[in-house]
């Protein structure tokens, strides 16, 4: 990862994690120094799609970190059958654990893309202890409920749901967006919960009604022309936060953008450095200065 240095960190249950650290001169907390970030990815996709993201708030002061999890990029899944409760119970304390002690600091604030804003909710829900830990979340595009609704998107769902099972991950050739393959059972699971509508573990846990017990701010945001993360999806994460300190966005032309943002553009382009970058930027500072 440019100008950043990797640091491999293995998880307990087996696999290990990728961080690259942008390091850049901040003294650690217990100095005076910044929270630092975690910036992370989606499923069937790797560091490189938040790069950008990452950079950005590298270069405007930020103690930096970027997330491979879960077989993504540089980074080892424990299992080729494991579905997104592992990373999110095993990838996401192990990756905050790992930043609290190369940093000396008490929290960290977690921003992410896509699949990569399931998780810190997913590990709140599980791992209440992680509470504490976590002094804000930024989600781009995640959602759980909303990705099939209508015929042509249920049939795609489906279809995703289908392949994912009968080879054991999903293949980089049958997915429209993203880096890379998706290397375990994680779509299927991902899948299954927008084919039911309810974002149910495998244990029949409801992580969607568990959101009434995390009070961490939170900036849930979403694209305006995205199917793969409906901003009605979104919202159904920033409605039951129990937060009082949470911000909704959606970037499309009615809110100011410059136009409807596809799940994608939400952290790659031109638009999203000069027009949602900074957004995501005032409102770290603003809790971070």
């Amino acid at each position: 990862m440019k100008e950043a240095t990797k640091h491999t960190i293995p998880m307990e249950a087996g696999g290990h994690i990728s961080l690259y650290h942008f390091s850049n001169g901040l003294k650690p907390i217990k100095h005076g120094g910044k929270i630092p970030v975690i910036v992370t990815h989606g499923t069937i996709s790797n560091g490189d799609a938040v790069q950008d993201l990452a950079g950005y708030l590298h270069q405007i002061g930020f103690d930096c970190w970027l997330l491979e999890w879960g077989g993504h990029g540089e980074s080892k899944a424990f299992s080729k059958k494991q579905n997104f409760e592992f990373p999110a119970l095993n990838d996401t304390p192990t990756a905050i654990d790992a930043v609290l002690e190369k940093t000396q600091a008490k929290q960290v604030y977690w921003v992410s893309h896509s699949g990569g804003g399931h998780l810190p909710l997913m590990c709140l829900s599980r791992l209440p202890k992680y509470t504490d830990k976590i002094a804000g979340i930024i989600s781009l595009g995640a959602q759980s409920t909303d990705a099939a609704i209508g015929f042509k998107l249920k049939l795609r769902t489906l279809f995703l749901y289908l392949i994912t099972k009968a080879f054991g991950e999903t293949p980089s050739q049958i997915v429209a967006v993203g880096t890379e393959g998706e290397p375990t059972q994680l779509l299927a699971q991902w899948s299954k919960w927008n084919l039911m509508k309810k974002w149910i573990g495998k244990d029949g846990f409801d992580y969607l009604s568990a959101l009434t017990s995390i009070s961490t701010p939170a900036f849930i945001i979403a694209g305006g022309n995205d199917d793969i993360a409906p901003a009605t999806g979104c919202k159904k994460f920033y409605d039951q936060l129990k937060s009082t300190d949470k911000e909704w966005l959606v970037c499309n032309e009615q809110q100011g953008f410059s136009k409807d943002f596809s799940h994608g553009q939400l952290v790659r382009g031109s638009a999203a450095r000069q027009e949602l970058f900074p957004l995501i930027g005032q409102w770290l500072k603003k809790r971070n200065g």
